[in-house]
């Protein structure tokens, strides 16, 4: 079955190419298959639009009271994160909870809420779970995170911000096992280290482009009826980032 896919976002047009025959673009925005949005502004308001899915490219944070009223949709949402792939994400999974997961994140002004989000992200995915606020400490340069995991996870993240472009991200999970991401806005591919006491193991790069993986897990989720939980895990990194 091929999906028709509507979008105006430019860098989704080779996704759609290497994905058919699975997919191709609706001409001139016909149609109510894939409908595949910018997350800028109030990017929520935008999924009102008859689809059979939506894939919502990096989102901005968005309040409580819209993630609420997200949770009533009945057909999935992706949402691609480029600094928290959920490809990524599992190469990085801890195989035992660790004891303390230490996130720090660099970047300029203009996406400094996205950028402490999405290292509250990592945060989560290395803790194995969810996790409730413990203490905050904002000042104009830096941000700091005290954060509690179950089982009684440690968890500190620290976002500064500063003059330039991109962003850097470091991730760290200390246990039995260390973890570590590095994420970099100059390059798209992801560094995971898993060390422990038998060595030094760098998990392969991942190769295929984000817009290329998001529109592929919304297909697939399509073709399979599986739920997609990435609303989920969006709406409760941007609750820690919000009400903290």
């Amino acid at each position: 079955m091929t999906r028709l896919v509507t979008t105006d976002v430019p860098a989704f047009r080779a996704a759609i190419a290497e994905l058919t025959p699975r997919v191709r673009a609706a001409a001139d925005g016909a149609g109510s298959g894939i409908r595949i949005i910018p997350g800028t502004g109030a990017w929520w308001e935008r999924l009102g639009d008859p689809a059979e899915g939506y894939l919502v490219d990096e989102p901005s944070p968005a309040p409580a009271e819209v993630h609420a009223r997200l949770a009533d949709l009945t057909v999935p949402v992706v949402v691609s994160r480029r600094r928290v792939r959920p490809d990524v994400a599992a190469d990085a999974a801890p195989l035992e909870t660790p004891r303390h997961v230490v996130v720090d994140a660099w970047g300029g002004r203009a996406e400094a809420a996205t950028l402490l989000r999405d290292a509250v992200g990592w945060a989560r995915v290395l803790a194995g779970g969810p996790l409730a606020v413990v203490a905050r400490d904002a000042g104009s340069v830096a941000e700091v995170l005290a954060l509690a995991g179950a089982g009684g996870v440690g968890v500190s993240v620290t976002r500064a911000v500063g003059g330039g472009v991109g962003a850097t991200l470091t991730a760290v999970a200390l246990g039995a096992r260390r973890v570590e991401v590095r994420v970099d806005s100059a390059t798209p591919v992801v560094e995971v280290v898993h060390e422990d006491d038998t060595g030094r193991s760098v998990r392969p790069a991942r190769r295929e482009s984000a817009e290329r993986l998001a529109l592929r897990r919304l297909v697939d989720a399509l073709d399979s009826g599986e739920r997609v939980r990435d609303l989920d895990d969006l709406a409760a990194d941007d609750a820690l980032v919000s009400n903290g």
